[in-house]
């Protein structure tokens, strides 16, 4: 077997663990979601008879309670969308590709790592006309999520981290960013080659590297062909399926 058939085959690994990871994580997510939901059904249960005798304040704690359940609600909402169009990101090996959309979808499914981590996740998204990028929306999105646990795996817990994206008749540019220098190098080094294959597999560059400072860059240019043949691109038959 041939080198570039071997790392084909370990980004198709790394593609379906990384599949498999977000959706476990989303799952924990829906799930606390309608565990708050349910226990906030129970709440309004009880206080409803008080509401119909006419006590005072009960009529106001089931408003409370209705925006409560509804605020929930949305969150199941914003997870289904979200990983509706995560699983529709494997339907094309190459795709003409709206960067801010699939940063926005890595900042938002990093987002429980982070919360765990008890740091701050902060995208910072460029206004104006849409800027298309020709490249695997799969392995793009990948490649920032992944970046972002490097960050959260090298920091300590509470501090900042920022993803930033901008665009130019070029290509879009990513730029990752901590306060923090991350402290261990095995780790450091483990996660970026990491991000590095899937950032040259969607036919990118890394331009900056945190290892003198909280800092990753990596640049993806409009319409460059990636090191991969377009077939060998898809995580695995039939895994881009429709709805």
């Amino acid at each position: 077997m041939t080198a570039a058939a071997l790392n084909e085959n370990r980004l198709r690994e790394q593609d379906l663990l990384y599949f498999g990871r977000v959706l476990a994580g989303q799952c924990h997510e829906l799930v606390n979601a309608l565990n708050i939901a349910h226990e906030l059904c129970g709440l309004h249960e009880d206080i409803l008879p008080r509401a119909r005798e006419g006590h005072t304040g009960a009529m106001e704690k089931l408003g409370s309670l209705a925006r409560r359940i509804q605020t929930q609600v949305a969150r199941c909402h914003a997870i289904v969308r979200v990983l509706s169009r995560f699983a529709h990101s494997v339907d094309e090996p190459r795709a003409a590709c709206d960067a801010r959309e699939i940063l926005e979808r890595a900042v938002f499914l990093a987002a429980r790592q982070s919360r765990l981590r008890q740091a701050e996740l902060q995208a910072v998204l460029p206004e104006g006309d849409v800027r298309f990028v020709d490249c695997n929306p799969f392995r793009l999105q990948q490649a920032i999520h992944a970046g972002i646990e490097q960050f959260l795996e090298g920091i300590p817990e509470g501090r900042h981290i920022g993803v930033s994206l901008t665009l130019d008749l070029a290509g879009a540019l990513v730029t990752l960013e901590s306060a923090d220098l991350l402290p261990c190098k095995d780790v450091a080094a483990g996660r970026l080659a990491e991000v590095t294959a899937l950032v040259q597999a969607t036919g990118g560059e890394v331009r900056e590297t945190p290892e003198g400072g909280g800092r990753l860059v990596f640049f993806i240019p409009h319409g460059r062909r990636d090191a991969t043949s377009p077939a060998s691109d898809t995580l695995a038959p039939g895994a881009g399926g429709g709805s």
